[in-house]
């Protein structure tokens, strides 16, 4: 007799391990276990050995059997940047993407895995979703598994996921929010393809209650970083003329008035999603409540079913090939022998090709002597006058950065700021609340082109205590893409 099918679907966060177990039924599948693997005060992916033998206890102990798993990452660790390929790139789109790759994280390349979502053959330019992730979260991902006894046969994101386990007609645009304990994500589907996905700024509350329509808190954070993160897409807004609709996927046990708030500030229609299309989990022995579960249960539905997820950074279709060793000494010998022999005729062949081509070249070169002595004049003076034109100051980034932490309603403003030669940023101001000003500095914080940021002080600014004056300094991380003008040697001072 058959031994059915099981898979493992394993939803990684930075503090614990979502495992939901799918055993083949029928077209879909069927939940067989379900539960949270909430890791110990100090343990985490540093330790990836320790952590995966905690956890094969863990699975252990509740009655998981499935020896293959898929993990997903949270967005936190990856970077995901959408990028436009000409007409036509067909079955070149993956090494057009490499050459990408190659020109935008040469110096990065070997501690980044990419892989990439390609958006359905489309008329005119076609979209790709790139995402990288650092080499050694996965190296510690696939140790852990090890530890724990499993053979892991894919690796993505979690949100990604279920951007794509929704249901809906292909031409309508779908924004997924995916909100977990501790954090909330945002993946954005167009055209039958993901657009974008992100990890949101903000901390959910495990409960997922809702609050007083007047309180400054998480939903209001939530609503206010959508509007950003929609109206910062390139071009804009997304696609004009098409239906939209908003995706909730919560494993936080989402009180429904939250949804109902989300569809009335953002304008959007909402629907709270539960599992996978096909998934029963009527014979769960730890049945998943709601949506708690979903995306370790769409990762496990997807492998039973046959369909790689649309990024996998296990098996990654750019990553470089690896030639095949031979491992017969005959077959060396032969291939070195036929290697000299070729080698030899192309050397002979190309001697004399050279000797020819040098003789045309130094006959055309006589008859450009005037061009060139004209083209190296206007390159000079194109090279002299370069720094005046195309240099920017590279403050001018960090007060970009700067200027997209602070609210758009006046809750909070600057009054003093500061930029060194360094990038060391002393900011100060006001605000009509202490909360304000964390929340400014939460994001401050979030933000990974900023470090060391820290407050200098809170304190009333009067004595009727009406608004609070507070001062912070950071630090702006300087791309490789920030030009220096010639200004910039002297540290400046900016105020607004």
């Amino acid at each position: 007799m058959f031994r059915r099918r099981k898979m493992l679907g394993l939803a990684v966060t930075g503090r614990s391990i979502t495992a939901v177990e799918v055993i083949a039924a029928n077209a879909g599948g069927r939940s067989s276990r379900a539960g949270e693997f909430v890791f110990a005060d100090g343990a985490g992916l540093q330790e990836p050995v320790a952590l995966g033998e905690a956890l094969k206890q863990f699975l252990h102990k509740e009655g998981f059997s499935a020896s293959r798993c898929v993990i997903g990452m949270e967005a936190s660790w990856l970077t995901a940047r959408e990028k436009t390929l000409p007409p036509g790139a067909g079955e070149s789109a993956g090494q057009i993407l490499s050459l990408m790759v190659e020109q935008e994280y040469a110096a990065d390349r070997k501690e980044l895995v990419f892989d990439y979502a390609l958006e359905p053959e489309a008329v005119g330019e076609r979209s790709a979703l790139l995402v990288a992730a650092p080499r050694r979260v996965v190296d510690q991902l696939t140790a852990m598994a090890a530890a724990a006894g499993l053979t892991v046969t894919g690796m993505t994101a979690s949100t990604m996921v279920l951007a794509g386990s929704g249901d809906g007609p292909a031409d309508q645009d779908q924004l997924v929010l995916h909100l977990f304990g501790g954090g909330a994500e945002l993946a954005i589907r167009a055209r039958g393809g993901l657009r974008m996905m992100r990890r949101l700024p903000l901390t959910v509350p495990a409960d997922g209650k809702a609050e007083p329509p007047s309180a400054d808190g998480w939903l209001r954070q939530l609503t206010d970083e959508m509007r950003r993160v929609i109206a910062l897409l390139p071009g804009g807004e997304l696609e004009e003329g098409a239906g939209r609709e908003l995706l909730i996927w919560d494993e936080t046990r989402l009180d429904l008035a939250v949804g109902r708030r989300l569809a009335e500030q953002l304008a959007l229609p909402v629907r709270m999603c539960e599992l996978p299309e096909g998934l029963d989990r009527g014979g769960a022995a730890s049945p998943p409540s709601g949506a708690q579960f979903s995306a370790a249960a769409a990762m496990a539905l997807g492998a039973l079913r046959g369909r790689p997820p649309a990024v996998d950074l296990l098996h990654s279709r750019l990553a470089a090939r690896k030639t095949l060793a031979i491992g017969s000494k005959l077959a060396w010998a032969a291939a070195v022998v036929a290697a000299l022999v070729v080698a030899g005729t192309v050397l002979a062949l190309d001697w004399r090709s050279d000797r020819l081509e040098a003789a045309a070249l130094a006959e055309k070169l006589d008859v450009m002597a005037d061009d060139l002595a004209e083209a190296r004049d206007v390159i000079a003076k194109v090279t002299f006058a370069r720094p005046w034109y195309d240099r920017r100051p590279s403050y001018l980034d960090c007060m970009r950065e700067l200027t997209l932490a602070f609210p758009e309603v006046g809750i909070i403003w600057t009054t003093s700021l500061g930029v060194q030669e360094d990038m060391r940023v002393v900011l100060s101001g006001r605000a009509v609340s202490e909360t304000a000003v964390l929340d400014v500095l939460d994001r401050l914080k979030a933000n990974p082109k900023l470090s060391d940021v820290m407050p200098l002080y809170i304190r009333q600014a009067d004595r009727q205590g009406r608004e609070v004056a507070f001062a912070m300094s950071l630090t702006f991380i300087q791309s490789d893409r920030t030009w220096s003008s010639p200004s910039a040697k002297k540290p400046s001072s900016r105020r607004r």
